[in-house]
This record gives C-alpha cells, structure tokens and sequence, in this order.
C-alpha cells in the first residue's frame, strides 16, 4: 500500500482541489505546484472524435438485470468504530480490478448521466456525495438505492458540507461527517460506512481519529485523478485515465462538469482493453484486511 506523506491543498476555479505527494510522486488532482509540466502526458485540448457506446457483455448484462437477492450489502447497522485507516489503492489481491470513485455531485444533470452509463452498461463505480447538493441526489435516489442492491454502486461518505476538515477542527468536522450520514440513511436507506472520501483530500491524524470514532474506519484516498473538479474536455479526462489506470487503481473523479459523464462510456472501453475490471470499492478492497 502507498504511504502518504503530504497533502496540499490548491484553490482552483473558487473550488479547492487536493494535491497528495506520494513515495512515488505527486498522485494529485492539479499538477504539483512548479513549473514543470504535469506528470502525465499533456491532455489534449479538443474532445475526441465520438466512439460506440462499450459493449455490454451477456456476464455484465444479467449481473445488471437480475434481481438482487438478500439484504443490501450497505444495509443499516449500528457504527463500529476504530481506527481510521488511509487507503489509496487496492490490494495485490484485487488482481486487474480498479475502482472509479466519483464525488460531490454539484451538477444533477452530470449525476443523471452518469448514472445512466451505470444502468445501461452494467458499470461499477462508487459515489461520495455530499448532502449540501440534495438537489443533484435526492431525485435520483431510488435508482441509486436499486444499483447499490445489485452490486453495482457503493455509497460513500464525503461529509455533508465539503468543508476543509483540518481547518474546522475534529469535532465539527465529526459533526458534520453525522450530519451526512444521517442525510444518507434519510435518502438513500442505507449507510455510506465504513467509506470515507475527505474533501479536498484534506486530514491528518485527528480528523481519520473522529472518522473512524463514527464508523468510518475506511479513509478512502486515490491513486490517479482527472482532475475534473474544474472544467476540463473528454480528452483530457481520458488522458489521465490513460495515465492512471493500473490494476489495483482508485481514480478520483467528480460529478460536477458534463465531460465527466460524457466521458465515461468511453473509459469503460478503455479500462475494457487495458485489461482491467471496474468494480466498488467495496469489491476491490474485498480481500485486504486492512479494509474490513
């Protein structure tokens, strides 16, 4: 597993973006602050030419279509609380699976999208919205409650407010990380633990301490982003997954621009001929024991 030694945050467009230096490098949602040019390649600046929606192969589709049997796996119980632990990747065990995490969620359009590439492709993904744009999840919450029942979505928590937790402290932080779980059971009929995305990928060891005290053990970093928490084209969004993308991958991307939306059927294709398998995080962090 990375080990995470700093976290920056950077103000970009009025909304502030996380840059993570990990052992490796800068694993960042801007590129590191010097004038160098980003690690990955330079994205293109034009959206590339349209391609055929991905294939929904006869696995996928009735993994899609068939009823879910038993209880929902984010069914509500009572918290266990414990330490927080800092995740930013998969284990070795996850084999090819990587995880496309998707957060915030300040354009419903976007979220009305991207859940329709979910439906229509038998997709997997994991979502970390917050409460202060009801508006964006609230209509959509009994499909959202329908794929979490088939496996195909897990729920998150990236607290209700999107504040910087390590600004206003672990106990309001604490409280409003209560605050969007409850809105989450209110909306959604299930719990966003043990998932915890912070905003702006801002914590430190109080902040995992008053997570983990709530339920929320599981500090869900990443390993790759595309940097779309401002406004950027397909071509750029698929540039980065081009980049990032590599077994065991948690990719942080928002709900928050269209191209993110748009893009997706096409980075179902290329995660397709890469080789890789998306699945929730719950999925891919199946077999780590520092994630149950």
């Amino acid at each position: 597993m990375l080990v995470l030694s700093v976290v920056g945050v950077v103000a970009v467009a009025g909304v502030a973006t996380a840059g993570v230096m990990m052992a490796g490098g800068w694993s960042a949602a801007e590129p590191a602050p010097t004038a160098q040019a980003p690690a990955y390649r330079q994205p293109t600046t034009a959206s590339p030419a349209p391609e055929p929606e991905p294939a929904v192969s006869s696995t996928t589709a009735s993994a899609a279509t068939t009823a879910p049997t038993g209880e929902s796996p984010q069914r509500i119980r009572p918290p266990v609380p414990g330490p927080g632990t800092v995740i930013t990747e998969g284990p070795k065990s996850a084999g090819r699976k990587v995880a496309l995490t998707i957060d915030d969620g300040t354009c419903a359009s976007c979220v009305d999208r991207i859940l329709d590439v979910v439906e229509r492709t038998g997709g997997k993904v994991t979502l970390f919205p917050n409460g202060v744009y009801a508006g964006s999840w609230e209509p959509q919450a009994k499909r959202i409650r329908a794929l979490i029942d088939k496996g195909q979505v897990t729920l998150g928590n990236h607290t209700y407010s999107h504040q910087v937790s390590t600004q206003i402290g672990p106990t309001a932080f604490g409280a409003d990380l209560q605050r969007n779980e409850d809105w989450i059971q209110r909306t959604f009929k299930v719990t966003g633990r043990p998932w915890f995305r912070p905003p702006y990928g801002d914590r430190n060891a109080a902040i995992d301490a008053a997570a983990g005290q709530r339920g929320y053990r599981k500090v869900i970093m990443w390993s790759g982003t595309v940097a779309d928490s401002q406004p950027r084209s397909e071509g750029y969004i698929l540039d980065a997954i081009d980049y990032w993308a590599r077994p065991g991958s948690i990719i942080l991307m928002h709900a928050n621009y269209p191209a993110t939306g748009k893009a997706l059927p096409k980075i179902l294709r290329m995660l397709e001929r890469k080789g890789l398998e998306p699945v929730t995080l719950q999925e891919l962090l199946a077999g780590d024991p520092q994630a149950r």
